[in-house]
């Protein structure tokens, strides 16, 4: 009997040890750098939102790095603009939008000392801008509305953590900028003299993934897409209470923060899912648009936008 006992028991171990190991779900990495429009989603994480949830939010100082971090697979997703992300389909890669953060009316800028007024005015002068990443597109813009070229101008590169020390040390005339630095120049005298209110719908924060990342993740990006709606909807109740916390992440006043936040807008779940559909108002006729300037101006090396696709399936449990 006791020989029959152990040889069940035997046999149900050898069943146990045949059955799949219980394996944990892999950790999302989100990569953004400092920048109003993405706070959401730390604040999902100060309200606990990711709380047991193997999601981390990885920072970097600049877009630079974020791009650079993708392309390496130091990360999973990236908080970037649209036209960052074209330049990351110019490479071949299949990517997602995922999610839409906000749309700048305002928020990014072009910031000069006293005397120069108007673009045409930086002819001579020197130009600071962050070139592999949003300053490229900003500075073909600012180039068109002015009727400059780049050989018009001294084009100085700057990071942005570079911005403020080379502003106030005079190793520029003028730069392309947002907060943290947007609200530090204006205080150190600076003014400005172009932003994305002039050219509306064209500056949109996104959040990317990779099309395998999109299956192999897609449990965390569910919950990642549900807490950072939940948190923004807390936020826009009460801005005013969120704001000192959030703007201590990014070295500015709450002030400031939320004087920045009155130039994006937030884009909560309902417009989601319209800019990431399929109808008229979605954001694929702002990707054709977006493509068509960065070819022209170089900034692209192919047409790239097809390998760019809008989905707005995380968003099928989000209340609108």
């Amino acid at each position: 009997m006791r020989t029959f006992s152990i040889l069940l028991l035997v046999t149900a171990l050898i069943g146990l040890a045949a059955l799949p190991a219980c394996t944990p779900a892999p950790t999302l990495r989100i990569g953004s750098n400092p920048w109003p429009g993405y706070l959401g989603l730390y604040h999902a994480r100060d309200l606990g939102l990711f709380e047991g949830q193997p999601i981390q939010l990885v920072d970097f100082d600049n877009t630079e790095d974020v791009l650079r971090a993708f392309r390496n697979r130091a990360i999973d997703a990236a908080a970037i603009t649209l036209d960052e992300a074209l330049h990351l389909a110019d490479s071949g890669q299949a990517l997602r939008i995922i999610l839409v953060f906000s749309l700048s009316n305002g928020a990014d800028v072009v910031l000069a000392r006293t005397g120069i007024d108007t673009p045409q005015q930086l002819r001579g002068r020197r130009l600071g801008v962050e070139t592999g990443a949003l300053g490229a597109y900003m500075l073909t813009r600012l180039l068109e509305r002015g009727g400059l070229s780049a050989h018009d101008l001294t084009l100085v590169h700057l990071s942005l953590q570079e911005h403020e020390a080379a502003y106030r040390g005079g190793r520029i005339d003028a730069v392309i900028t947002f907060d943290p630095q947007r609200s530090r120049l204006l205080a150190a005298g600076a003014h400005e003299i172009f932003s994305s209110r002039d050219i509306p719908g064209e500056i949109v924060d996104v959040l990317v993934v990779r099309e395998d990342v999109r299956h192999s993740h897609a449990a965390g990006l569910r919950t990642l897409t549900a807490a950072y709606f939940s948190a923004l909807e807390h936020l826009q109740r009460d801005p005013a209470a969120a704001a000192p916390a959030l703007a201590r992440r990014m070295d500015i006043d709450a002030a400031d923060l939320l004087d920045t936040w009155r130039l994006l807008e937030l884009t909560d779940a309902g417009a989601n899912r319209t800019l990431l559909g399929n109808g008229a108002s979605g954001l694929r006729a702002t990707l054709e648009r977006l493509q068509e300037i960065m070819l022209g101006a170089g900034l692209l090396s192919r047409p790239a936008a097809a390998e760019l696709r809008l989905d707005a399936g995380l968003l099928g449990e989000v209340q609108p």
